[in-house]
């Protein structure tokens, strides 16, 4: 499994390790692009979400690493993804018509996808300068690696234990306090904050799964779930951003007003599931969190 740090080996070689067969996963996609542009640009922003949870789960120990280069990874990213959001609302699209059985709204919600698909091939049409950004993206990535020699982390078992331990337990921290305040608040940016908190805690328990593999591969796919369902709703917010800036992009009053009806109730049937999801993955105490990991690091270590 290429992301995962392995227990008893020294930190700085293992993150090293792991973030390279990221950055070189993704150059391989960006260069080949073995099933088309689009799902190269989408399997290599993946590899870059999973360099900025790596990055952020040691960043205590390196924090003048972590700022450059998690800015690195953001920015590579960034490059290539103008067309990937105008595809995800088409995909919003998708789900509220899976959703719907009413012959009036499927009608209404059909044209509206099918103007989001034609906004999205336009941006991709418009797009000419796609290739020079695929191959600034990769220049990135090279950048990155040769970056990754600067890293210094703790030699000793008991120090890069804790780092690790302390690394998961803040950002699982984090994850509970956000979903209270979604929950409290009903911000849509509450939310968002929650589904990155999630996403991040995903990550570190891949990294940290050869401690426990069976609950952590379960706290992971829970995980996934829930970010995958935080990642529909996000979706949403950013579909409302459209009808803002440029409702004809989207529709005649009459659809935007029946579309804000679905979102408003697929929104809360998700905030539902995620409710449901995360209850028994966010139950626990920081710190409990934090000794269990010490301790089960420790053990797997030898």
């Amino acid at each position: 499994m290429t992301y995962r740090i392995r227990p008893g080996e020294k930190l700085g070689p293992e993150v090293v390790r792991v973030a390279q067969l990221q950055y070189e996963g993704a150059i391989g996609l960006l260069r080949d692009q073995p099933d088309g542009r689009d799902q190269a640009i989408h399997d290599a922003r993946k590899r870059f979400k999973r360099l900025r949870g790596l990055f952020r789960l040691i960043r205590a120990a390196s924090p003048d690493f972590y700022v450059a280069e998690n800015a690195r990874v953001r920015d590579i990213a960034a490059k290539l993804s103008a067309e990937r959001d105008a595809t995800a609302l088409v995909e919003t699209l998708d789900h509220l018509l899976e959703g719907t059985i009413d012959p009036e709204e499927h009608v209404a919600l059909r044209a509206i996808r099918d103007r989001l698909a034609a906004r999205r091939d336009r941006i991709t049409r418009e797009q000419t300068d796609l290739e020079a950004r695929i191959e600034a993206a990769i220049g990135g990535c090279e950048d990155g690696i040769r970056a990754l020699s600067t890293l210094r982390l703790p030699k000793s078992q008991s120090k890069a234990t804790a780092l690790l331990a302390d690394g998961t337990a803040r950002n699982y921290g984090r994850a509970v306090t956000a979903l209270q305040t979604a929950i409290a608040s009903g911000d849509p940016a509450d939310w968002h904050d929650l589904r990155k908190r999630i996403k991040y805690h995903r990550m570190h328990v891949q990294l940290m799964s050869a401690a426990w593999p069976g609950e952590m591969g379960l706290r992971a796919k829970v995980a996934d779930i829930a970010g995958e369902a935080l990642g529909d709703d996000h979706d949403l917010e950013n579909l409302e951003a459209l009808i803002a800036a440029e409702p004809e992009e989207v529709g005649t009053d009459d659809e935007i007003a029946l579309l804000r009806s679905l979102m408003a109730a697929r929104s809360a049937a998700l905030h539902d599931q995620i409710r449901a999801l995360v209850k028994n993955l966010l139950r626990d105490d920081r710190k409990v969190v934090r000794k269990r990991i010490v301790a089960l690091w420790r053990d797997a270590a030898g």
